[in-house]
Parts: structure tokens; sequence; C-alpha cells
């Protein structure tokens, strides 16, 4: 039984595409439910035939589309409280800060969020998230761009309120 194989694979890939999808969706729970449903999902396909990541991703990118498509709900920021030790000042301020990217990023249009999540959470390349988005590498790097600027602006816009 491979098993073993399955599971160093998901341990290598489950905080990244966590990471995507929190950063698409603005929701823990919904992300975590994504992440399970993106990984049984895999394990009921593909089994430890062909541990890809970057399968692993599109799987997750269709998971939350259809999730989308079903439920058509408005997006919630969660509260995420499991910080412990450290300085807590200093923990209140990342927690403030990474909630006001994930404010911003919800301003996003969807193929720009998805394109910055896939960026941001994963250590994929370009090339790698041209597959996985069905587009050229080239196009990855200008979307990329913009979509960073535009979320700049919007950051900008929001600390001048």
């Amino acid at each position: 039984m491979e098993m073993p194989n399955f599971s160093s694979f998901y341990n290598s890939y489950k905080d990244m595409l966590f990471a995507y999808l929190m950063r698409r969706t603005g929701d823990y729970y919904l992300s975590g439910d994504i992440l399970q449903e993106s990984f049984t999902r895999y394990l009921d396909r593909y089994g430890n035939r062909r541990l890809s990541a970057p399968l692993l991703f599109k799987i997750a990118r269709n998971a939350l589309l259809d999730d989308r498509r079903k439920m058509k709900r408005s997006i919630q920021l969660q509260d995420n409280n499991e910080y412990s030790g450290g300085n807590a000042e200093h923990l209140l301020m990342v927690r403030d800060e990474y909630q006001r990217v994930l404010a911003a990023m919800q301003q996003l249009g969807e193929a720009e969020k998805d394109i910055l999540a896939l960026v941001v959470s994963s250590d994929m390349s370009y090339r790698v998230i041209a597959e996985i988005t069905e587009t050229s590498e080239h196009n990855v790097k200008v979307r990329v761009h913009r979509a960073r600027m535009k979320l700049r602006k919007i950051i900008e816009r929001g600390d001048k309120k």
C-alpha cells in the first residue's frame, strides 16, 4: 500500500493550498472544507499514481468554483484567533494587516484574486501557474503585475479613509 506517499504529499502541500484558498475566499472554515474536498477528490480520482501539485491546485480551483456556483453566498472574513505565545502586540498588528490585505483582495475580480492567490500561496513557478490557469506564462506575469498594482491602489485608498 502506497499511502505514505500520499500522506507526505498531503503534508507538503496542505499549508500552501490552505493559504491559497484563504486568499481566494477570505473564509477560514470554507477554506478548510475546500482543502479537504480537494484532497479527497484528488485521492479518489488519481490515488498515488500521479502526485502533482499543479493538479491538486487545479482540483482546488474547480472545487472552489463548484462551491461558488452552489452557494452564491457573500464572502465573510473570519477572525482567526489561533495565535498563541510571542509578542501579542506584534501578532495583533500582523493579523490586522493580514485582514486588511484579505479584505482588499475581496475587492479584486475573481481572475485577479485567483492569480495573486496562486502566486503568493505556492512556491510554483509562473510556468506551472500558467498550466493550472491554462494560459501563457507571459500572460500570468502580466496579470500578476496588474493585479498587484490594483491591490496596492485599493490598500492605499483604504488607508486614506
